[in-house]
C-alpha cells in the first residue's frame, strides 16, 4: 500500500489555494481579501507549502511578490486544475440544494424579515437558508454568516452596501396598559452612551420637538440593551420608547402602541448587508443580496469595485 506524504487532503489544498491566489495577484494581502483571511494566515499557508515541497515558491520584491522558476512551475499546474473544477462545480452544484447562513439583528430579524421572507423562499427552492441572530458583526470566524444584515462596521475583507435608514420613533402603550399606568411615564432608552443623562437618541430627540431635556429627565430613566425589550416594556405601559419605525409598526396597527409624537429621527443607524469580497460572484449568495436590496427598495446591487474593500 502506498503511503501518503505527511502533508495531504485538506491542509494542502489549502496551501495550494492560498498560493494560487497570491500568484495571480502577485500580492499576499489582496489575497488575504479575496480568501477572506488575515495576511498572516496567507503567508503562514505559503511557508507551510515551500517547506513540504522544499523548494522556494515565492521571493519579494519591493512591496510584491514574484514567483521563483519552481513556483511558476506549480502555478501553471495548478491554474489549469483549478479551471477543470470550477468548470465540473455548475454541473454538479444545479443539482444539489445549496445552504446559506443568513445572519440579523434581533429587531430586523422580529419585524422587517419575515413578512417578506416566504417570497425569496418560494421564488428559490435550491437555496436552503439558516437563519442566525447576530447583535453586531460576529468575531468568531466560524460563526460568521454567508450575509448579515447589521448596523455595525463591516469585518475586515467585507463587502457592505447599504439597505436603509433606521428612523426612530416615539412611542407608548395603548389599550388596557396605557390606560392602567399610573402617573407619569418614565422613559425606556437603549442609548449605549454612558450610564447618566440622555443618550444621542434622546437629545436629539428633545431637539427635534422643542421638549426640554430637564423635562425627559424629571420622568426617571430605564435603561436596556435591545430595541426588542424596549418595545415589550413600552407595550407594558412602562413609559415611552424610542425604536425603530418597522418594529413599531405592527404594535401601532392592533392598538397596543400609540405614537407620542409625530416626529421620525433619521439618520441615526443604517441597516447594511455584509458578504465576504470573496464571494461575491456566488450565485446563490447574489441573488439574496439583490432580493434583500430589491425588499428595502433599492434598483440595483451597489458593489463596490474590487479593490477597494478594507483588508
Amino acid at each position: 500500500m502506498t503511503s501518503r506524504p505527511p502533508f495531504y487532503g485538506p491542509r494542502l489544498f489549502r496551501s495550494l489555494h492560498c498560493f494560487e491566489a497570491v500568484a495571480r495577484h502577485g500580492s499576499v494581502a489582496k489575497a488575504a481579501t479575496e480568501l477572506g483571511v488575515s495576511a498572516s494566515a496567507v503567508s503562514h499557508q505559503l511557508r507551510e507549502l515551500a517547506a513540504t515541497l522544499g523548494e522556494e515558491l515565492v521571493v519579494r520584491r519591493g512591496r510584491g511578490i514574484v514567483l521563483t522558476a519552481t513556483g511558476r512551475r506549480l502555478f501553471e499546474r495548478i491554474g489549469t486544475t483549478f479551471a477543470d473544477l470550477e468548470a465540473l462545480a455548475p454541473q454538479g452544484a444545479a443539482s444539489r440544494p445549496q445552504s446559506l447562513r443568513l445572519g440579523v439583528e434581533p429587531a430586523f430579524g422580529q419585524a422587517w424579515l419575515p413578512p417578506r421572507l416566504p417570497a425569496f423562499v418560494q421564488d428559490h427552492p435550491r437555496i436552503q437558508l439558516e437563519l442566525r441572530l447576530c447583535a453586531g458583526a460576529p468575531s468568531d470566524a466560524e460563526a460568521v454568516p454567508d450575509v448579515l444584515v447589521t448596523t455595525a462596521p463591516p469585518a475586515s475583507g467585507h463587502i457592505a452596501i447599504d439597505l436603509f435608514d433606521e428612523p426612530l420613533v416615539a412611542v407608548t402603550a395603548g389599550g388596557p396598559a396605557g390606560r392602567g399606568s399610573r402617573g407619569q411615564r418614565c422613559v425606556v432608552t437603549t442609548d449605549r452612551e454612558g450610564t447618566e443623562g440622555l443618550g444621542e437618541d434622546w437629545r436629539l430627540f428633545c431637539r427635534e420637538t422643542g421638549r426640554s431635556e430637564d423635562e425627559i429627565l424629571r420622568r426617571g430613566i430605564v435603561r436596556c440593551s435591545h430595541d426588542l425589550l424596549a418595545l415589550a416594556l413600552a407595550v407594558a405601559g412602562l413609559g415611552m420608547a424610542l425604536v425603530p419605525e418597522f418594529l413599531a409598526a405592527r404594535p401601532i396597527a392592533n392598538g397596543s402602541l400609540i405614537a407620542a409624537d409625530p416626529v421620525r429621527l433619521t439618520g441615526r443607524r443604517t441597516y447594511r448587508l455584509h458578504l465576504r469580497e470573496a464571494k461575491r460572484d456566488d450565485p446563490a449568495i447574489r441573488a439574496l443580496a439583490g432580493w434583500l436590496v430589491a425588499q428595502a427598495g433599492r434598483s440595483v446591487i451597489p458593489f463596490p469595485p474590487r479593490g477597494q474593500v478594507e483588508p
